[in-house]
């Protein structure tokens, strides 16, 4: 009887199986995890640019109402006041209403953010050591905005023309990664 050898074995075809799989598994693993490394990349720009677009965006809201405002939380004991998707309504210019509205509704190359994602706070520029004291271990701010206020240097000579702003964006769940901005807003 003749046999026929021009074909592979079911060994040697497991084998290429085996071998094959080998290389391409890592080769896998590795494109999944540059996938989602660029994926956290993509979305930290994202964020970076709302948060530009964000001071941009604040200092062309009525210094005035705003600085009442810090004003009132200063009494009150909080010593900021904190803007979100959620609390524009308490503006008084329907103006700045709209304006905070558009803020807070920018979706970036595919990256919208929630009330609980995307804050904005306002404080006073100078602020004594008990309010920063206060402010850095305030847990309803997040971490690493308590970490920004206490690297304030504390001051109780006030300034009415100068205010302190952070943003704050949580841009990532897995892992849980935010941005933060700050930057002055200062009355005309």
């Amino acid at each position: 009887m003749l046999r026929n050898n021009k074909g592979f074995s079911i060994a040697e075809l497991l084998v290429v199986v085996l071998i094959s799989s080998l290389i391409i598994w890592p080769l896998t693993t590795s494109l999944i995890n540059n996938i989602q490394i660029n994926a956290r990349v993509h979305d930290r720009r994202s964020a970076a640019s709302i948060a530009d677009g964000t001071m941009y965006g604040l200092d062309k809201l009525a210094f005035s109402d705003l600085f009442n405002k810090v004003d009132a939380a200063n009494d009150s004991g909080d010593y900021y006041i904190e803007l979100n998707e959620d609390t524009c309504s308490t503006l008084d210019a329907s103006s700045d209403q709209s304006l905070c509205n558009e803020i807070f509704a920018t979706i970036w190359n595919n990256l919208s953010l929630d009330a609980d994602e995307y804050r904005v706070f306002i404080y006073d520029y100078n602020l004594p050591q008990s309010s920063i004291d206060n402010l850095s271990t305030n847990t309803s701010i997040p971490e690493k905005v308590r970490e920004d206020i206490a690297t304030i240097t504390a001051s109780t000579s006030p300034n009415n023309n100068l205010l302190r702003v952070t943003v704050w964006i949580e841009y990532s769940d897995d892992p849980v990664e935010s941005l933060i901005l700050s930057g002055l807003l200062f009355n005309d």
